[in-house]
């Protein structure tokens, strides 16, 4: 019995030192790998490992007017609406979040609280923030090939599992710092959009009841955060605009 406890007490640390040797080497010296390389095959590979049995909701009454406020933002903002790619969960957790492969994670239970088209473009505009001040690749390249091989080495298939670890992965490189970034150049790409960019503020508060949205609760209170955005100044440029008829917010609110 003896021999066997230690044994099993020898493979276990065996298995957990070589995932700690793995967090140490600088795997992309090793590999002579780029960061293009990188965010263009390493990502594709993580994002198919872990999101393949996502349960994506692609009815064209929830995936169209997304898909035409995330070209709204991006067409006023110069970024490349291609190379976004926002994604609808069906989940009734209320969250929202970045990962690799410059994809967008929104849940259906985070649609449903939104109040307005705004609220939404400001949980994705602080998403897309993310991607483009370079918050989640530069974070997460390292962990992302430690990641590959835990799940070759265990042969770990647990989609909620899978997601679950890439996201706390993300979510422990999003410093304090990156989230205030994000916050304030989400508000600008509402700005720009000619969206009130207050909404950021509003989203930030009316979150702080759940206190479940990972990204708005996990690193800040949310009520402070709210307060840097209310100091931000911006230049009165007319009355705010309505991208989707009330009709299609409705509807959107309603499909899933």
């Amino acid at each position: 019995m003896k021999k066997i406890l230690k044994e099993s007490l020898v493979e276990a640390l065996l298995f957990f030192g070589l995932f700690f040797v793995t967090l140490q080497v600088d795997w992309m010296k090793v590999f002579h790998l780029t960061p293009t390389v990188v965010g263009d095959k390493l990502s594709e590979l993580v994002w198919k490992l872990t999101y393949h049995s996502l349960h994506e909701v692609k009815a064209d009454a929830v995936r169209l007017p997304v898909d035409t406020l995330v070209h709204e933002m991006c067409k006023a903002n110069g970024i490349d609406t291609a190379s976004v790619s926002v994604v609808i969960s069906k989940n009734p957790e209320v969250n929202a979040f970045s990962t690799v492969g410059r994809h967008i994670i929104v849940n259906t239970g985070l649609i449903e609280k939104m109040e307005n088209e705004s609220q939404l473009c400001a949980v994705i505009g602080h998403e897309v923030a993310h991607l483009e001040l370079g918050h989640i690749e530069s974070g997460i390249r390292q962990q992302a090939i430690f990641q590959v091989i835990l799940i070759l080495l265990t042969g770990n298939g647990s989609v909620d599992g899978l997601i679950s670890i890439t996201s706390d992965m993300i979510s422990n490189t999003i410093t304090r710092a990156k989230e205030d970034e994000a916050d304030e150049q989400g508000a600008r790409y509402l700005y720009a959009m000619r969206l009130d960019p207050m909404e950021m503020a509003n989203t930030l508060e009316s979150f702080e009841s759940y206190g479940i949205l990972s990204y708005l609760t996990d690193h800040a209170d949310s009520k402070k955060r709210a307060e840097r955005i209310r100091k931000m100044q911006f230049q009165h440029n007319g009355s705010y605009r309505q991208i989707l008829s009330p009709e299609t917010w409705k509807t959107l609110k309603e499909s899933y």
